[in-house]
């Protein structure tokens, strides 16, 4: 078995290897970073953020607006389920 376990950080993609007896960090390797973008790339993924939180928004309120009309068919579900099964429900005080 070895002694040494490999992980990458799904957050930030850094590489690090383990010690399996301790769980200590023996290294870790950072992927490069773009050094490449200038303050105008940056403010226009700033400012395509509100975009992202307004379409993000939509669709869940989207979502709200429709769910009084899902839980009001699993209810009515529920409804014809319960009708249709005749049997006596489980007394909890019956199984002592």
């Amino acid at each position: 078995m070895s002694d040494r376990v490999e992980a990458k950080c799904p957050c930030c993609s850094t590489l690090l290897t383990i010690d399996s007896a301790t769980g200590e960090i023996l290294a870790e390797e950072r992927p490069n970073q773009d050094h490449s973008k200038t303050f105008d790339d940056a403010m226009s993924h700033v400012r395509g953020g509100t975009q992202r939180r307004q379409q993000v928004f939509e669709k869940a309120f989207t979502k709200t607006q429709h769910l009084d009309e899902l839980l009001e068919k699993k209810f009515e579900e529920a409804q014809k389920k319960a009708s249709k099964d005749k049997s006596k429900p489980a007394n909890p005080f019956d199984l002592e």
